[in-house]
C-alpha cells in the first residue's frame, strides 16, 4: 500500500479519536487492511445503488442544537459443528472470513446489536456452544451488544449463562437480557447506553428456552413472555412484562427498545399473542420492538416517526438469520436494520430507516460457494451486474434477486428504505 494512503488512514484515526469514535475505526483497520481495495469498490457501489434507488435519501447533518445516532440490528447468529471446524486453523478459531463482506455495513452504525443463539463456555466447542474467538471476531466486525435472552439462555444451566455473559464482556461487548444473580438483576435490570447524547434503554424477553424450565429460585435470570414458557406459550406474562417496561421507563431514557425472541420457527405467520404482546409493550412506553427467532424476515411497521415523548413508533417482527445453519434456503436470508435517531428540544424522531438484505452462504457445489460467508445481498447483486471478478455464481445471483423481491413483500417496505 502507498505510504500516502497509510498516512491518510493515520490522520483519519486522529480525527476520529477527537470525535470519540476511535474504537470502531480501530476495529476496521485491524481487520480490513488486507481487503481495502475490495471494500473501497463495495462501498462505492453501495452508494451508487443507494442513490439510484432513492436520491432524496442523502444523509444530512443534524441541525444545530440536536444530536443524531444510528443503531443497527441483525437477527440470529447461529453456528453448527461444520462451521466451527471450517474456521479452526489447528491452534485457534478465526471467524473473520465469515464477516469480511458485511463489515462495512455494520461499521457504519454507532451501535450494533445481534442475537447470539448459543453459549460460550469452557467446554468443548460444538453447535450452539461456541469458542470465545467467535466473540472476539464479532466485536471486531462491529458488534456492541449481544442479546442472550433466547432459546439458549440456560442450555448449559445457570453456570453456562454466567460464563457466556462473562465471555461477552471480556470481548468488549455487553450481554443483553440475562443476569447471573438476583443482585445483578436488581442493579442492572435495564441496559442503558448513551449514544451521541441520546440515552437509549434496552430490555429483552424470550418466549422460552427450548422447553427448559428455570431452576427454583433462579427466576431472576431472564425476562419471559409467557408463564407457560416450557410448554404451550399460551399464557402471556402480562404482569412481568409490564413491570420490566416500567422499570426501564423509570430510568428516564430518550428511547426505549425491547428485543423480543418470539414467534414460531420457520413460520411467517404472526401469532395473535405476538400482536397482544406488542400492544402491551407499546402501551407501556416501549418505542421500538425488534424481534427474532422465526429465521425469516418478517413484517416491519413504522407507526410514527416521533419516538419520544410518545409511545410505540416502530416494530420489526423478525430480522431473519444473520448467520444460519438451517437446511431451508429461504432461512438463509436476513437483514441489517438501521435506524437513525435525531434528538432535539422537541424529543426524538426517526430521520432514516433502512434494511439491507443479507445472505448467509454455505458451501454449495450448485451455487459455487466454497465456504461460509455472510454476504451483503445488494452489493453482491451489484458486483454481478458490473462483472466484478469476485462475483457470485449465476445461480446464486438469481437466488439473491428472488430473495430481495420476497423480502420486500414480507416486510411491507419493498424499496428497502422507509423514507428520509
Amino acid at each position: 500500500m502507498p505510504d500516502s494512503h497509510i498516512n491518510d488512514l493515520e490522520e483519519q484515526l486522529r480525527q476520529d479519536r477527537r470525535l470519540g469514535k476511535v474504537r470502531r475505526r480501530k476495529r476496521l483497520l485491524r481487520r480490513l487492511l488486507p481487503f481495502l481495495l475490495v471494500l473501497a469498490v463495495a462501498v462505492g457501489l453501495y452508494f451508487i445503488l443507494r442513490g439510484q434507488r432513492d436520491p432524496q435519501q442523502e444523509s444530512t447533518s443534524p441541525p444545530p442544537g440536536s444530536s443524531s445516532a444510528t443503531l443497527s440490528f441483525v437477527g440470529d447468529i447461529s453456528l453448527d459443528g461444520d462451521m466451527l471446524s471450517r474456521f479452526y486453523n489447528g491452534t485457534d478459531y478465526d471467524f473473520s472470513p465469515l464477516f469480511r463482506r458485511i463489515v462495512p455495513r455494520l461499521a457504519s452504525a454507532d451501535l450494533t446489536v445481534g442475537n447470539l443463539e448459543g453459549n460460550v463456555t469452557a467446554g468443548e466447542s460444538s453447535a450452539n456452544n461456541y469458542p470465545a474467538a467467535l466473540l472476539r471476531d464479532l466485536y471486531a466486525a462491529g458488534f456492541d451488544l449481544l442479546q442472550t435472552a433466547n432459546s439458549y439462555s440456560i442450555q448449559n444451566g445457570i453456570s453456562g449463562l454466567t460464563a457466556t455473559k462473562q465471555a461477552i464482556e471480556a470481548a468488549g461487548m455487553e450481554a443483553l437480557g440475562t443476569w447471573s444473580s438476583q443482585e445483578e438483576r436488581s442493579e442492572k435490570g435495564v441496559l442503558i447506553r448513551e449514544v451521541n447524547g441520546i440515552r437509549v434503554a434496552f430490555i429483552a424477553f424470550t418466549k422460552g428456552m427450548n422447553n427448559l424450565r428455570l431452576p427454583a429460585g433462579a427466576e431472576y435470570c431472564v425476562n419471559l413472555l409467557y408463564t407457560d414458557y416450557d410448554s404451550n406459550y399460551s399464557k402471556i406474562a402480562r404482569g412481568a412484562i409490564s413491570a420490566a417496561v416500567e422499570e426501564a421507563r423509570l430510568q428516564n431514557p430518550d428511547v426505549l427498545i425491547a428485543m423480543v425472541h418470539w414467534g414460531s420457527e420457520y413460520d411467517r405467520q404472526i401469532a395473535d399473542s405476538q400482536e397482544e404482546i406488542a400492544k402491551l409493550l407499546f402501551d407501556g412506553g416501549v418505542n421500538l420492538i425488534i424481534g427474532s427467532h422465526s429465521h425469516y424476515v418478517g413484517p416491519m411497521e413504522l407507526r410514527s416517526r416521533t419516538v419520544s415523548p410518545f409511545g410505540g413508533s416502530f416494530i420489526a417482527y423478525s430480522l431473519g438469520d444473520f448467520v444460519s445453519t438451517a437446511d431451508m434456503s429461504s432461512a438463509h436470508n436476513g437483514c441489517v436494520l438501521s435506524l437513525t435517531l435525531q434528538k432535539d428540544q422537541e424529543g426524538v424522531r426517526i430521520t432514516h430507516l433502512e434494511y439491507a438484505p443479507t445472505y448467509s452462504a454455505s458451501p454449495s457445489e450448485r451455487l459455487e460457494i466454497t465456504d461460509y460467508e455472510v454476504l451483503d445481498t445488494l452489493d453482491s447483486i451489484g458486483f454481478y451486474r458490473e462483472g466484478y471478478y469476485d462475483r457470485v455464481s449465476d445461480s446464486l445471483y438469481e437466488r439473491l434477486v428472488e430473495a430481495v423481491e420476497d423480502m420486500g413483500e414480507q416486510t411491507g417496505l419493498p424499496d428497502y428504505l422507509a423514507g428520509s
